[in-house]
């Protein structure tokens, strides 16, 4: 059950996580190079949240060292969880 509230979805909102300083540098730039649109920033220092398709952002991501979860509100910054 809790992998399915974090799971990314298909297509929308997902919270990128990088889980090294080296796949935090640059991870903006690299999320926009494989198609992802910068939503605001995550809960956790470095996390974005990015809305995007997950086949395409998928191995990317997972190469680079970044975490793709879903964006629930609880995990993002700002009103109503957006920035």
């Amino acid at each position: 059950m809790l992998a399915g509230v974090f799971a990314p979805p298909a297509r929308g909102d997902m919270l990128a996580i990088p889980l090294t300083t080296a796949s935090a540098h640059g991870l903006a730039a690299g999320l926009i190079a494989v198609g992802a649109i910068p939503v605001g920033k995550g809960q956790f220092d470095g996390a974005l949240v990015v809305r995007g398709d997950r086949e395409r952002l998928a191995w990317p991501m997972i190469a680079r060292g970044v975490l793709l979860l879903a964006a629930p509100d609880f995990l993002c910054v700002g009103q109503g969880g957006r920035a």
